[in-house]
Parts: structure tokens; sequence; C-alpha cells
């Protein structure tokens, strides 16, 4: 039986083809805000520093999704609506996952896979080379999401074997009820701009924001830093003192995990660039495991803070994230300092170091100098940019410094605090 003109028309049509990979687009973002919203309480220190990898991949995939349904007709809004997102059912319930293996469980082996057979159904209704550059990207971001289920399923294990946790069986039979219409819902859902509101406020759902960071399991517990060094220390004793310094921007990455979950409704490149951020910390926590590795010590041992972390989350989303920016843009002297000493003493795995961060921190200033003014108009907030940044300043100087005032002072300029 040959359908009707106007289901033709529709079946057809590039723009409606496309709503599939908007939706799929935006869910797959809150998805990924979730998952990061988690990453502070990762307990084992491999999962820990690689997940933030994986939250950002699924991001680029999101990115090649949505310039392709533009592509296709598909129209998006200036902010990214989390609010009116296809599923928001599943993704609240979601935020009450318990502890880490649940929401792996559920949050990147369960609804992954969901993802990945209703990109199978689709991709089923679009054979033939009539729009290959979504097939492509489709079949990419099919990919992905196993991959993320492998990495999880991997996790669980290590997860059970170390921590004696595991998903709560229930609780996935919860989720998986909530997915059933979950691929239909990703090709018809619409709505309309005129009864779309952003969210403005800090988001709040079940268990996130996490206040504080869990210290991976066999981590040394550094509270306040790592101890000072004298100006007559040896380059080798300084160069461990840096390692362990960089090794603490863990901290920095936990804090743009939580803020990817928790902040307002914005333009959905912020998410892009801040779980770029995230991503840059974590790898720059591993060149201090590195650099320790070099000198024969682990990163157990020099141990961990989540004092930073804490500290931060007392902040709303934008002076958190003024709190970032403005502490990269002023560690720059240092930098360079250390980048000229490791280059002076033959030192190639912390000259790589420093000339990496250096370049990582310089693209997260701009960050914060493009996305801080767009944070204060779509926010109503009241203070100028050079007000946040002054207060970000005051709130470094006298509250922050002084909860490592025992770690204060290397070279006549405070540590880094990550």
């Amino acid at each position: 039986m040959n359908p009707s003109p106007t289901d033709l028309a529709s079946e057809v049509s590039p723009r409606v083809r496309g709503l599939f990979l908007k939706n799929l687009g935006d869910f797959q973002t809150e998805l990924a805000r979730i998952q990061a919203g988690f990453i502070p309480a990762l307990a084992i220190w491999g999962q820990r520093k690689e997940a933030p990898a994986l939250v950002f991949r699924s991001l680029r995939r999101v990115q090649d999704l949505r310039i392709r349904s533009r592509e296709l007709g598909t129209s998006f809004q200036d902010m990214h609506l989390s609010l009116t997102v296809a599923g928001r059912p599943i993704l609240e319930a979601l935020c009450e996952a318990r502890n880490p293996a649940d929401l792996m469980g559920a949050g990147l082996i369960l609804i992954p896979g969901v993802l990945a057979g209703a990109i199978d159904g689709y991709l089923k209704r679009n054979e033939g080379v009539y729009d290959l550059p979504s097939v492509q990207l489709l079949e990419a971001d099919r990919d992905e999401l196993r991959a993320q289920a492998r990495w999880a399923s991997d996790a669980l294990a290590e997860t059970a074997a170390q921590l004696s946790q595991a998903p709560n069986p229930a609780w996935l039979r919860q989720i998986e009820s909530l997915c059933a219409n979950l691929p239909e819902l990703l090709q018809t859902h619409a709505v309309r701009s005129t009864s779309a509101q952003p969210q403005r406020e800090a988001r709040r759902i079940g268990v996130l924001p996490l206040p504080n960071s869990a210290l991976p399991a066999g981590f040394y517990d550094l509270e306040f830093g790592p101890q000072p060094v004298g100006a007559e220390e040896s380059y080798a004793g300084r160069a461990r003192y840096h390692a362990v310094n960089f090794l603490q921007e863990v901290q920095a990455a936990d804090s743009c995990a939580s803020l990817l979950f928790e902040a307002p409704d914005l333009p959905w490149d912020f998410y892009f660039d801040l779980g770029r951020h995230m991503w840059d910390e974590a790898r720059h926590a591993m060149f201090g495991e590195r650099k320790l590795a070099d000198l024969g010590e682990t990163a157990q041992r020099a141990g961990l803070s989540g004092t930073a972390y804490a500290m931060r989350q007392t902040l709303a989303p934008l002076d958190r994230y003024a709190a970032l920016s403005t502490q990269e843009a002023d560690a720059f002297p240092g930098k360079h300092a250390g980048l000229k000493e490791a280059v002076a003493n033959g030192d190639a795995v912390s000259a790589m170091m420093w000339s990496y961060d250096i370049a990582d921190e310089t693209q997260h200033v701009r960050y914060g100098n493009k996305w801080i003014p767009v944070m204060i108009e779509k926010l109503a907030e009241a203070r100028s940019y050079d007000q946040l940044k002054e207060d970000a300043r005051n709130w470094r100087s006298a509250v922050l410094a002084e909860a490592y005032r025992p770690a204060a002072q290397f070279f006549g300029r405070p540590p880094a605090l990550s």
C-alpha cells in the first residue's frame, strides 16, 4: 500500500529526519552533563582521570550531529533548553543514582545501549545514497556509545572488585522502564519555541551537584596541598613539588565536571568548551603523575587534596567559573618560569608538562573571556565583568589561600591551588 501524499512528504523531508539528529544530540548533551556530575565521586584513580575524556568525546559527537541537523533544515534556539529535551524523566531519574556503580550501570551502559539501538532503527529507514553524511555521523556516534558501554563494563568489574559496589538491579529496571519509548520520542519530539523558557538558576536534581569529591582508593589525603620547598631546595625537589601541584589539577577537572552539570541554560557551545576544559585539567593531573613516575614515585604516595573543589562548590556557577578563569590567567608568570628552569636543567618531561599546560591554559583564559560576558548577559547578572574578576581574585586570596596556608609561599608566590 502506497503512503498518502501527506505521509510521503513527511517521510522524505530532510528537516523531519533532521529532527532525530537534533533530539538525539540534545539528549546526549544532558546525558553527558549528568555523567560529568558524578565524576568527582569516582574513587578509582584510573576511572577518575579517564572519565572526562569519555564525556568530551560524547560532546564532540553531539557537535557533529548538531551541524548536520542544521544542514537538514532543523532550527535551534540560541540557548540549550535543558527542560525541553526529549526523555526528560529518564534524565531526572538518573540524577538519583546512589553511587557511581548505579550511574555506570544505567547512564553508561543501559541508556547508551538504547540510544545505539535507536540509531540502528533510524539507519534502517535511511538506506541509500540520499543522506550519507548523516549515516556516517550516526554510525560514529553509535560506535562511541558502544565504546562508552565497554569502558563502563570494565569499570564496573573494577568497582566491584575494589570497592564492593554494584548497580542496584531494581534501579536498572526502573531506568529501563522509563526508556521504553525513548527511540520513538527521539524521532517525534518537538517543542514550540514560544513555550520554551531557559533555566536561569543553578541546577539541583537528585544527589547532584556533589558537595565533596572522593579521595581515590589508596591515595594519601593531602588536605592542605603540597608542603612548600625553600629556595635552597635542589632542582629535583622543586620538580617534585611542581609535579604534585600538577596532580592536584584533578580538583579543577572535578570543578569543571560539576559545573558542566550545574550550569544554567546557556548556548550549547559553552558546554562543549567547558567539557574540553574539564578534559584538559584531567590531562594536567596526568602530567604530574607522569613526572612523579619519572622521579620514582607514585601519585598515590604523593597524595591528593579535595579542599579547593569543596570550597569552590560553595560558589554560584558564574562566580565559580570566574574563580577558575582568573586563577589560570594569573598563573602564567610562574608557568613560564617553571618551563625556563626545566629547559635549563635538561628536564624534558617537566618541559613538556609546562609547555602543554601553558598552551591549554591560554585557551582556557580565552574561554573565560568569551563566556563570562555571555553568562552575565543571559543570567541578568548585575555585576560587570571587571567586578566579577575582582571578586574572584578577592575570594581566592581571602578564602581559598587561607585554606592552603600550610603550603603557602614558594619562591615568593603562592602554590598552584587547583
